[in-house]
């Protein structure tokens, strides 16, 4: 008889910090993160880093903004990877699920930080909340008792937590 032990595997979920729309001359991709931004962002990374010191892989959209609140982050939190793609940038919540299935098993813990809606539409789709709108850094941690991360799912998903900047305040 084999015995199969399931590993859990971890997403941490993170829409990017408050955006700037100061400059109308930039284009939605290039806009930086406004004073609420660089105020939620080391708020929610202090909030993580009390519960997680280490994840495998970071995935970020590589637009400005999100790219300003990954750093937040890698300062708080120790990553073996961190990858920016382009393909992230206002990505569906289906290519976002795709892009997690073909993740390496070898990451036990994976961070996405991108936009909505696809990350509203993804935390609705694989797990049991029904949100509206993942606010501005918000964060959703979500483990799944799997061992591939092709095998992402709604059944074998347990949102962890779910937090709002606002929270913390």
């Amino acid at each position: 008889m084999t015995i199969k032990i399931l590993l859990l595997k971890k997403l941490i979920i993170i829409r990017h910090s408050k955006s700037s729309w100061k400059d109308l001359s930039l284009t939605d991709f290039n806009r930086p993160l406004n004073g609420r931004g660089k105020s939620d962002g080391p708020l929610m990374a202090d909030y993580l880093k009390s519960k997680i010191s280490k994840i495998d892989y970071l995935h970020s959209s590589s637009s400005v903004r999100t790219f300003e609140t990954s750093k937040y982050f890698i300062n708080q939190i120790e990553f073996e990877k961190v990858e920016y793609d382009d393909s992230l940038y206002h990505c569906s919540a289906t290519s976002i699920l795709n892009m997690i299935r073909s993740y390496s098993d070898n990451y036990q813990s994976v961070m996405i930080i991108a936009h909505n809606p696809g990350l509203t539409n993804l935390i609705n789709n694989i797990t049991n909340v029904s949100l509206d709108n993942l606010p501005t850094t918000g964060l959703a941690e979500i483990e799944f008792n799997i061992n591939s991360w092709s095998n992402i799912s709604y059944e074998n998903s347990n949102l962890v937590d779910l937090k709002f900047p606002k929270q913390l305040k």
